[in-house]
C-alpha cells in the first residue's frame, strides 16, 4: 500500500510539472536550431539560451515541486497519507529527479547531435559543454536537496539565488585556471585533458552525493510537517 502510494506521489508531480519540462525542451532545442544559422551572433546567443534553458529548469522545477508544496499547504495531506517521511522524500527526490533528467538529457542528446552530426562546431567543444551542462545540473541539485531539507520558501529561494549568482564565477574560474578547456576547444576532434576528466569526475561525484546526504537528512527528520 505503502509503495503504491509513493508512485502516486511521483505521477502527480510529472503531471502538474509536464508543462515547465516542454517548455524547456522546447525553448533550448530552438537555441540549438539557431546555430545553424552558423553566424557568430547566432552562435552566441543560441549557446547562451541553450544553457539558460537548462537554468530555467534547474531553478524552477524544484520550487513549483517542492517549496509549494508547503507553500499552498498541500504537505499535511500528503502526509496524512500511509507514507513516512522518509519515504516522502524519497518519492520527491525521485519524481523532481526524474523530471529534470528527462529535459536535461534530451537537450545533451541534441547538442551532441549538432555537433557530431550536423557540424556546427568543432568537436573539441564537446569536453567543454559536458562541463557547463553539468553546472545547472550540480544547482538543481543543491536547490532541490536545500528546499526539500530546508523546508521553507526562504531556503528554496535563497538556494536558487546562490547558484544563480555562482554560474558566472564557476566559469570564469574554469576558463582562467584550465587553460586545456579553452585551448582545446576548437580542435577537430575531443580532447579529454586529465584536467577536464577531473572535473568531470568531481562534478558527477557532486550529483551523486547530493541526493544522498539529502535523503540522510530527511530520514533523521522527527518533526516533518
Amino acid at each position: 500500500m505503502k509503495t503504491n502510494v509513493v508512485w502516486r506521489l511521483v505521477l502527480k508531480d510529472w503531471q502538474l510539472q509536464s508543462l515547465l519540462i516542454i517548455i524547456s525542451i522546447a525553448a533550448g532545442v530552438i537555441a540549438l536550431a539557431a546555430l545553424l544559422l552558423r553566424g557568430t551572433t547566432s552562435l552566441v546567443l543560441g549557446s547562451v539560451f541553450f544553457f539558460i534553458s537548462m537554468m530555467f529548469c534547474a531553478c524552477l522545477l524544484p520550487i513549483t515541486s517542492i517549496v509549494n508544496e508547503r507553500k499552498k499547504q498541500t504537505l499535511p495531506f500528503l502526509m496524512s497519507l500511509p507514507v513516512s517521511a522518509s519515504r516522502y522524500g524519497a518519492a520527491k527526490l525521485l519524481s523532481t529527479f526524474g523530471m529534470f533528467l528527462v529535459p536535461w538529457l534530451t537537450l545533451l542528446v541534441a547538442a551532441l547531435y549538432m555537433i557530431l552530426v550536423r557540424h556546427v562546431l568543432p568537436n573539441g567543444v564537446i569536453p567543454v559543454m559536458l562541463i557547463v551542462a553539468n553546472l545547472p545540473f550540480l544547482g538543481f541539485c543543491f536547490i532541490a536537496g536545500t528546499a526539500l531539507v530546508g523546508e521553507s520558501e526562504w531556503w528554496g529561494n535563497a538556494a536558487v539565488a546562490t547558484v544563480n549568482t555562482s554560474y558566472w564565477l564557476v566559469w570564469y574560474l574554469l576558463v582562467s585556471q584550465v587553460p586545456s578547456i579553452s585551448r582545446n576547444w576548437g580542435s577537430p576532434v575531443a580532447v579529454w585533458a586529465p584536467a577536464v576528466v577531473k572535473i568531470l569526475v568531481v562534478q558527477f561525484g557532486l550529483i551523486l552525493l547530493i541526493p544522498g546526504l539529502t535523503l540522510y537528512l530527511q530520514s533523521r527528520k522527527r518533526n516533518f510537517v
